[in-house]
């Protein structure tokens, strides 16, 4: 490996070993046949792209989508050393400021917010991308561009050297009116986030991806529902009786001409002289199916709404779900929300742009990107966990201030537990006592009652 090679590798080869142990395992052993060994050393694809962005644009999907991506595009974030305790010289704050930059100004178009944007969008729905470019200005070094993830095909035989491509872009989606021009990209020059990963795939699957059936059942049912509910499909079906065609025809054109006008109503009889007791059969109505809401589903619907939701780790009152939902329970799908869903996708992407931009492409391998406030903390909960700590005298108040970031009390009861603090004070009150019982005589006897 030449330095030219190490150069563009970045930090991704310091500190590798010489002579690096072979593996003797295959990755993604699943996408070999038998007989086509060689079937994965070239490019594959993500099925469906079209599909997946067709899907994201359905009221649910796209809510569910929303849900997660919106809360952390509004979030704000920082350049912090990757270590609390780290002091901050001359050239970290040098590098903050710089990478700080390189968010603010992404590109040409683009700032931080629209950039990650559209990145966390093509995550939740199957796979996220950033093109990374190193230019020649020192303040503003690094460039980067949001890349539909869905476009990106990868070599999962990729030979790990810096030189050679790992992913490439094929206009079109590389599918029957693709076959455009192709954009080869190092590893080193494009950030591929892969939600769910997994060693079957080198993708992942998205929370789109997962709901794919269940989206396409609610696209149909849904479709179906809308034409029951204007009366495009009829669900009754009139028997005339012994009558022959005829007269079916007869009856056909007065119903639609006169009582439906463009109706559809379905007729039908059977020609002959009656049933086998001699009897004439009279018009009777079929019902073909339910009519009203079980008609239209609703309840399949709101399962498969329930689905959609679990898909994307959310909580059915986040797709609008809202039935035997109060403020208790509301609050605590909220948390539950934040915690498994907002909260893992922001990390996930966070620790992302740290390895590949911060610390691989600008090298400043002593620096993180952070959103603020991710780690939303229960005010009530918290002061119940100190209070028991201080009752149990595990802490004293200003331990407690120094861990909120408060100034500690100018008061000897700041530094004492509260065994202490109860011991000070009981010895505070007797000698009060004794102090106000001075030139009272003797306390202990009691006095002489008044009249005897």
């Amino acid at each position: 490996m030449g330095i030219l090679d190490r150069l563009r590798g970045g930090l991704a080869n310091i500190g590798r070993p010489r002579n690096a142990p072979h593996r003797d395992t295959t990755a993604y052993p699943n996408l070999v046949q038998v007989g086509r060994v060689n079937q994965i050393n070239g490019l594959i694809y993500k099925a469906s792209p079209t599909n997946l962005r067709y899907f994201s644009r359905t009221p649910y999907a796209r809510r569910a989508i929303n849900a997660i991506k919106n809360p952390i595009k509004m979030l704000e974030w920082e350049i912090v050393p990757i270590r609390k305790d780290m002091a901050i010289n001359s050239e970290l704050k040098r590098q903050i400021e710089v990478a700080t930059t390189c968010f603010n100004m992404p590109n040409e178009t683009d700032d931080f917010e629209s950039m990650i944007e559209q990145v966390i969008e093509d995550y939740l729905i199957g796979a996220g991308a950033l093109e990374t470019q190193i230019g020649g200005d020192p303040i503003r070094p690094l460039w980067m561009w949001p890349v539909d993830g869905l476009s990106i095909q990868i070599y999962p035989q990729w030979d790990k050297k810096p030189s050679s491509p790992r992913y490439a872009q094929t206009e079109g989606y590389g599918g029957l009116f693709g076959g455009g021009e192709t954009a080869y990209l190092r590893d080193d020059e494009l950030l591929y986030l892969r939600p769910n990963p997994n060693t079957a795939t080198p993708f992942g699957f998205g929370p789109l991806e997962i709901a794919f059936n269940t989206i396409a059942r609610q696209l149909g049912v849904a479709d179906f529902a809308g034409n029951v509910a204007a009366n495009a499909r009829p669900s009754i079906a009139i028997d005339l009786g012994n009558i022959g065609d005829k007269d079916i025809s007869v009856w056909q054109a007065w119903w639609r001409n006169d009582i439906e006008g463009q109706g559809g109503t379905p007729f039908f009889g059977t020609p002959g002289t009656g049933s086998a007791e001699g009897k004439s059969r009279g018009p009777s109505v079929m019902r073909l199916y339910p009519e009203g809401d079980s008609g239209l589903y609703l309840e399949y619907q709101r399962f498969l709404q329930r689905e959609i939701a679990a898909a994307f780790d959310l909580s059915p009152q986040n797709l609008g779900l809202e039935a035997d939902v109060n403020r208790n329970t509301s609050e605590v799908a909220e948390d539950r929300d934040w915690d498994q869903a907002i909260k893992p996708t922001a990390n996930g992407v966070a620790k992302g742009l740290t390895r590949h931009c911060i610390q691989r492409r600008l090298g400043f391998s002593q620096l993180k990107f952070k959103f603020v406030g991710l780690d939303r903390e229960d005010e009530a909960a918290t002061a119940d966990i100190y209070g028991t700590y201080y009752e149990h005298n595990a802490i004293t108040p200003n331990q407690q201030r120094e861990k909120l970031g408060l100034e500690p009390l100018d008061s000897p009861v700041g530094d004492m537990t509260f065994a202490e603090v109860q011991e000070a004070v009981a010895k505070a009150g007797g000698e009060a006592k004794a102090k106000a019982n001075e030139g009272k005589g003797n306390p202990s006897k009691p006095a002489k009652p008044k009249g005897k």
